[in-house]
């Protein structure tokens, strides 16, 4: 068996691959080496959740009781989060998105998640202020916030703002083909009410 160096070199490639599979092989042989990379855990338990394997991911979140630094503690919440998500818990892991959000400097990453769970559960005010504050944030994930915006204000027929954020999408990406297709539609929407 390759040390510990090698497997970490091993397990890089197959995450640039998107090899899960493999990647889960590889977080299993340096965990049964290194039982105490905590940080190592916390993207264990991510493959899990991305393979579908929701009990064990559980069972590795559960068993990494102490945490000092407040990065891993932040990624720790991020992937109660996504367990909670892939198990249509969207309250929890709303709850769980912003507390990993407090904790560290994501990019805003886990309060665009916290709003798109307020928004499953219907909850279109709360996920307007989550996207807003998350467009506040400069990152790459601010077209995101813009974009999820636009639909958030479109599922609540508030047309000429939606068009404003699809707008700011293309400022950050003008290549963004969804925001230019959501353009459109608004034009074609604008267009059928002037006929009327």
């Amino acid at each position: 068996m390759p040390d510990s160096d090698e497997l970490l070199e091993l397990l890089q490639d197959a995450e640039d691959r998107d090899q899960l599979a493999t990647a889960r092989v590889l977080y299993e042989a340096i965990l049964d080496q290194e039982t105490d990379q905590v940080a190592l855990q916390v993207l264990y338990a991510a493959n899990l959740i991305e393979l579908g394997d929701l009990t064990t991911a559980e069972q590795v979140i559960s068993q990494i009781d102490e945490i000092e630094e407040q990065e891993t503690q932040a990624g720790l919440l991020t992937q109660k989060a996504n367990l909670a998500r892939a198990r249509a818990d969207f309250s929890t892991a709303e709850s769980f998105y912003r507390e990993a959000h407090k904790l560290a400097d994501d990019g805003g990453e886990n309060l665009l998640n916290a709003a798109v769970m307020a928004s499953q559960r219907g909850e279109l005010a709360k996920a307007e202020y989550l996207l807003r504050e998350g467009i506040k944030i400069e990152s790459e994930f601010q077209s995101d916030a813009w974009f999820n915006l636009g639909g958030n204000l479109i599922a609540q027929q508030r047309y000429d703002e939606a068009r404003k954020c699809y707008d700011a999408v293309l400022v950050i990406d003008p290549q963004h083909d969804l925001a230019s297709e959501w353009l459109e539609d608004l034009d074609q929407r604008e267009e059928l009410l002037a006929e009327e």
